[in-house]
């Protein structure tokens, strides 16, 4: 089976197209900035926005993973229209997020999942939540700040999240593709704890050898925060909906679906600060040289 990833090159989607290539899939990276072929793995051309870049992307493909679009008022109708003009697809998997089940039927994400049910084809969700690698990779939200002013931005109070790692999410997707059972299904995907964005600051600040500290505030003051950030307009309406069901203690759920589909449990946040954010010998934080990796793995 060869599997239409798009979104292909960001946080989750790179570990996706690693993960599966690694299980033997043959693997179409969807990107604005395609690079070279390497191995199992084909990059092409995909814009969410210019239809005329779909069937080429989509070519031959079997599988489908629905991931990095903006989530606004016309992201449903653009998966319903893409699931349209590939009727070579057989299985759609959406990367959605946890809590997303409780929110009414017209937010984004609930509408796509909603247009992936109902398309006639075979598909799975999966409802990730917060990823750990948002705070060394995510520039604009967090890294930024914990680098260079010690802090954690995230209107969530107190309110635990079980963070999950991209690697697992990335497992749970190729184990999706690769074995039986999986069609109708919606699965949880989150880490084996629930901590609190005071708890990230504290290990990462433990780990680094730094004073980080959770900065709360309201949903207005957060908003300004992204937007002094240049982040576009749907992107931040869509970070701070997102802190409303966390906010809510929808993102506290601990499942076990990672090891029902992996075999293997959970990583600990734990042990991605330990991995990620430990000071290296020149006394910078590692994420600097995983971004590096990161980014020169497409080009």
């Amino acid at each position: 089976m060869e599997i239409l990833v798009t979104g292909g090159t960001g946080k989750a989607g790179r570990r996706m197209v690693e993960a599966l290539a690694a299980a033997g899939v043959d693997v179409r990276v969807g990107s604005r900035h395609p690079g070279a072929p390497a191995g199992r793995l084909t990059p092409v051309y995909f814009d969410w926005y210019d239809k005329s870049t779909w069937a080429g992307a989509l070519g031959d493909a079997e599988g489908l993973v629905v991931k990095g679009l903006d989530l606004d008022q016309y992201a449903a109708e653009s998966v319903s229209m893409l699931l349209a003009a590939a009727p070579r697809v057989r299985h759609v998997v959406f990367l959605s997020n946890m809590g997303v089940e409780y929110t009414p039927d017209d937010h984004p994400r609930r509408a796509i999942e909603l247009v992936v049910e109902n398309s006639g084809k075979a598909w799975t969700i999966l409802r990730a939540n917060w990823y750990m690698q948002n705070f060394d990779e995510d520039e604009a939200v967090f890294a930024e700040a914990i680098r260079t002013r010690g802090e954690v931005h995230a209107p969530a109070g107190d309110a635990k999240v079980s963070f999950v790692d991209t690697r697992d999410l990335a497992a749970a997707t190729a184990a999706v593709f690769t074995t039986a059972g999986h069609d109708g299904r919606a699965y949880a995907i989150s880490g084996p704890e629930a901590i609190s964005f005071g708890d990230v600051a504290a290990a990462i600040g433990a780990a680094s050898g730094t004073t980080v500290r959770h900065i709360d505030g309201t949903p207005a003051e957060h908003r300004e925060y992204m937007r002094a950030a240049d982040r576009p307009a749907a992107y931040v309406n869509h970070i701070n909906h997102l802190y409303i069901p966390t906010k809510a203690g929808a993102c506290a759920q601990v499942s076990g679906d990672v090891e029902l589909l992996t075999g293997r449990p959970a990583r600990t946040f734990g042990a991605y600060v330990e991995e990620t954010w430990a000071a290296s010998e020149s006394g910078l934080p590692r994420p600097v040289a995983l971004r590096e990796q990161m980014y020169s793995t497409f080009q």
